[in-house]
């Protein structure tokens, strides 16, 4: 008497592990595992172990990118792939530059305002007291005497974190004013 006895595959789960990392850094070493092993055998006895990706690369903008397995073969075992997601998340940035006179006069010329984020992003800036120094773009007008912290920020967007702020304060004088008398005479 002889029997046919079909052995199937062992299924064999290859499951990825969730990863994250910052807006503009190098995608992390991306991991998986598996499920599934039988006759306590491992990875090792595999002939060829699934390859593991993504679509982000280090200039991806912040959000979520699937993370794929594909491939793997071996004789005794059917692979099941599970993805899983890589989180890019905001990144950190600073104001690397924020200059404007510490001193004016009132009367004189719009005073300038300088500021760079490491971020690339534009610079915003306010003023205490507009009835002082009031903010045009990058410039300050000088409205009055008196003393005005003007402020400089980037609020960030959807890939950077607001920078913290920065200030600095900004005294306006009194102008000069001469009184001069005229000689009179009186009929």
């Amino acid at each position: 008497l002889n029997a046919t006895v079909t052995v199937h595959k062992a299924n064999l789960d290859a499951i990825a592990h969730e990863a994250s990392r910052a807006y503009l850094q190098e995608n992390p070493e991306l991991t998986f595992q598996y499920e599934g092993f039988v006759n306590d055998e491992n990875a090792s006895f595999l002939n060829e172990e699934p390859s593991i990706s993504t679509t982000a690369n280090a200039s991806s903008p912040a959000g979520e990118y699937p993370i794929t397995l594909s491939g793997g073969a071996d004789l005794n075992y059917h692979f099941h792939h599970h993805g899983s997601v890589l989180t890019i998340g905001k990144t950190t940035q600073h104001l690397d530059l924020f200059a404007v006179d510490s001193n004016a006069t009132y009367g004189d010329e719009p005073l300038e305002l300088e500021g760079s984020a490491t971020s690339g992003l534009p610079v915003h800036y306010s003023s205490s007291d507009p009835t002082v120094l009031e903010v045009n773009g990058t410039q300050l007008k000088v409205r009055g005497a008196g003393v005005a912290v003007i402020q400089a920020h980037q609020p960030g967007d959807g890939n950077y974190f607001a920078a913290p702020d920065l200030n600095a304060t900004v005294t306006v004088g009194k102008a000069a004013l001469d009184a001069i008398s005229h000689e009179a005479t009186r009929a």
